[in-house]
């Protein structure tokens, strides 16, 4: 079965968009697999409203190990199963938190194996100057472009102070494949469930 892993910034809406595209594909109940930094796995049953109160938030690094999903979609005339995984967020600094920094390591090391990489960034925090001062994305990136099986969620669209960040993104990031995507009001996903069933 073909993995999709969502990587990003904490906070970027990773979380948010798996169980929006979940249900965008008329999921609504969901069993998530968790998979921590030290091989142990459990499987929670939850509804989808269920699974966004409980796993969504705030919080920086709300999630903190490997978090996967079977999704049925369509492609062509067939329907195929995936596995779609959410991730701990990566960020430039050592954090102080020992659970998070083996999230981090996990996110890294799955990147190697997964068979399509779907990068969510947060439209509303960039500028001219988004480039330099983000290297992660920068890393990111430059690992998707050379893999070929990597797409750009520019997200949080919905947002009136984000739109014209969109242009930012596209220049900083030119060989990418970009969508503008709301993970909050599933903007976006008719693109994305195009794009993830050319890969799956």
């Amino acid at each position: 079965m073909r993995e999709c892993m969502i990587v990003g910034r904490p906070n970027s809406g990773k979380t948010l968009f798996a169980l929006n595209f979940a249900g965008y594909l008329g999921i609504k109940h969901i069993d998530v697999t968790f998979r921590d930094f030290d091989g142990v796995m459990n499987c929670r049953h939850f509804s989808l409203e269920e699974a966004k109160r409980e796993l969504c938030g705030n919080a920086i690094h709300k999630t903190c190990s490997l978090q996967s999903m079977i999704l049925n979609m369509k492609a062509g005339k067939t329907a195929v199963n995936f596995k779609l995984t959410d991730t701990c967020g990566i960020s430039e600094q050592i954090h102080n938190d020992e659970r998070v920094r083996k999230g981090m390591a996990q996110t890294i090391s799955l990147l190697r194996s997964v068979d399509f990489i779907l990068h969510v960034v947060d439209l509303s925090i960039i500028n001219k100057e988004f480039r330099n001062k983000t290297s992660i994305d920068g890393e990111l990136y430059n690992y998707g472009k050379v893999s070929k099986s990597y797409l750009l969620l520019g997200n949080k669209y919905d947002l009136s102070s984000a739109k014209n960040n969109l242009l930012h993104l596209i220049a900083a990031f030119p060989k990418a494949n970009v969508i503008p995507i709301s993970a909050l009001y599933s903007q976006g996903f008719k693109e994305v469930k195009a794009c993830v069933g050319r890969n799956i």
